[in-house]
């Protein structure tokens, strides 16, 4: 017994790997994307017994599969594989945390608990993991759907995890007629998926200010564009795209994030370039920009008039963690780590203030576009436009890409905002309020749209997660509150 319990668990823990592995195949980049639908039933199984350590194992190998492209960062860093591990670890524990409580719920009620408390545990596991300054939205369900516009149209109004829950509950009712043998829960399955559908029947407004966009997408390696060598080169590089931008006649021209590996307006040699190609385009501009002001370094976004006169300036909300900046920095200073973190990170890119659009244009600078937040923030601010400029170039070409402009669509969706988006090394292109991409583009080059700028708010604009959080609130209470008028009446016979 002794030599069959170890291999036992290690059985368990190897398929909780695999069962968590597999459901992130599901994710962007990977042609599996409708099959999350199903691949979450699996995981139901196997967490059945001894939820905590399975949810554990499910969410490490999850983690690990999704999140694979940070291991393209090595080439800069090689401690991105044990953080990639920590990270991984500690993303696991909350599924761990949540199959632990739903281990409690199916004993306690029975399976049929998992029908509604699956899909609202698995939306909180999305939602908590989001906040804080370890917050990550990269590997939430919903995004396995961004090319199926037809199924996404009910974040516009309950949220992108308002899609996580239906997925969840569709895996659910399958799990459960598996178990149960039953057709009944095929038919909850087949439900909830008519449910998505018809939210896709809710009319759209028409209309709009039309806006001729030409976008700038870029291919220049990282390494090309941390080399302050070749500031100039990448001057005339640019300057020459933003010529190709300005025959097409645009109303505004869009660069990727941080283009130059200088302070474009604080450099007299930088900017002018800029403010010539604005004014003779007689079209605003808009590029990335590192900027230094009063000491503090800003991960920016700046608008040029037509005129070539600055029109304002976005700084990034939400840095990247432990790209931009080390969260806990004073802490790891108190315990005498503050050298090995200056080592990794010298210095924190300073918040800004919050999402001011300019001009009317929101812009979410790279990873902000992950989140929904941003975006609805800078739409309730009075932004007729989302235009997301990024750099993936630190993720060559793996599924990063991908998973990045996915974000892109739903953001769309939720906001019912056309979204432009400007990479340099990654993906550009053109999603309509619908979630329809018009125009996707790798590579360097030059393309434009025609876009409509929109002054109507979604449902999801005005209200946020608290329709969805009520609603699974009381969905969740009457779940509790029949198990346990079931369970009363199976004790009482």
């Amino acid at each position: 017994m002794q030599k069959y319990m170890p291999a036992h668990r290690g059985r368990k823990a190897a398929v909780a790997l695999l069962a968590g592995a597999g459901l992130a195949l599901a994710q962007p980049g990977l042609p599996l994307g409708v099959l999350v639908f199903v691949l979450f039933a699996p995981v139901l199984a196997v967490t059945r017994r001894n939820g905590f350590l399975t949810g554990l194992a499910v969410g490490f190998g999850f983690s690990v599969v999704s999140l694979r492209w940070l291991l393209t960062l090595t080439r800069f860093n090689v401690l991105v594989v044990p953080g990639m591990l920590l990270l991984c670890a500690y993303l696991g524990l909350y599924f761990a945390l949540l199959f632990w409580f739903l281990g409690i719920m199916r004993r306690r009620y029975g399976e049929r608990v998992l029908l509604v408390l699956a899909p609202i545990g698995v939306a909180a596991l999305e939602i908590l993991r989001s906040l804080g300054p370890l917050g990550t939205a990269f590997s939430s369900l919903y995004l396995c759907l961004y090319r199926y516009p037809l199924l996404i149209q009910i974040s516009a109004v309950l949220g992108p995890w308002a899609l996580t829950a239906a997925i969840v509950f569709v895996n659910a009712a399958l799990y459960l007629a598996w178990r149960r043998r039953n057709v009944k829960y095929i038919a909850a399955a087949l439900g909830m998926i008519a449910v998505l559908l018809a939210f896709a029947l809710l009319p759209v407004p028409r209309g709009g200010t039309a806006l001729r966009v030409a976008v700038v997408s870029s291919d220049v390696p990282q390494s090309v564009k941390l080399d302050e060598a070749n500031l100039q080169p990448l001057l005339s590089r640019y300057l020459s795209l933003g010529e190709r931008a300005r025959a097409m006649d645009p109303g505004l021209i869009v660069f990727p994030e941080s283009i130059l590996p200088g302070y474009i307006l604080r450099d007299a040699a930088l900017l002018p370039g800029f403010e010539r190609l604005a004014a003779s385009a007689g079209a605003s501009v808009l590029f990335g920009t590192g900027d230094y002001r009063q000491r503090r370094i800003y991960n920016s976004v700046a608008l040029l008039t037509p005129q070539g006169r600055l029109a304002g300036i976005y700084d990034m909300v939400h840095p990247v963690p432990f790209g931009e900046t080390i969260p806990g920095r004073s802490i790891l200073e108190a315990i005498g780590l503050g050298e090995l973190a200056r080592r990794f990170l010298p210095i924190d890119v300073t918040p800004g203030s919050g999402h001011t659009p300019l001009a009317g244009i929101g812009t979410p600078i790279c990873f902000e576009s992950t989140f929904p937040g941003p975006s609805r923030s800078f739409v309730r601010n009075g932004a007729t436009l989302l235009v997301t400029v990024t750099n993936d170039a630190w993720f060559g070409r793996s599924s990063e890409l991908p998973a990045h402009f996915a974000c892109g669509v739903f953001r769309a969706v939720e906001t019912r905002r056309t979204l432009v988006q400007a990479a340099n090394g990654g993906i550009s292109g053109v999603v309509g309020p619908r979630g329809r991409i018009a125009l996707r583009r790798e590579g360097e080059g030059v393309f434009e749209a025609t876009v409509a700028r929109r002054t109507d708010r979604s449902v999801y604009v005005r209200w946020g997660n608290a329709p969805l959080l009520w609603l699974c609130l009381g969905l969740g209470i009457v779940a509790v509150g029949w198990g346990e008028a079931r369970r009363r009446q199976d004790r009482d016979r």
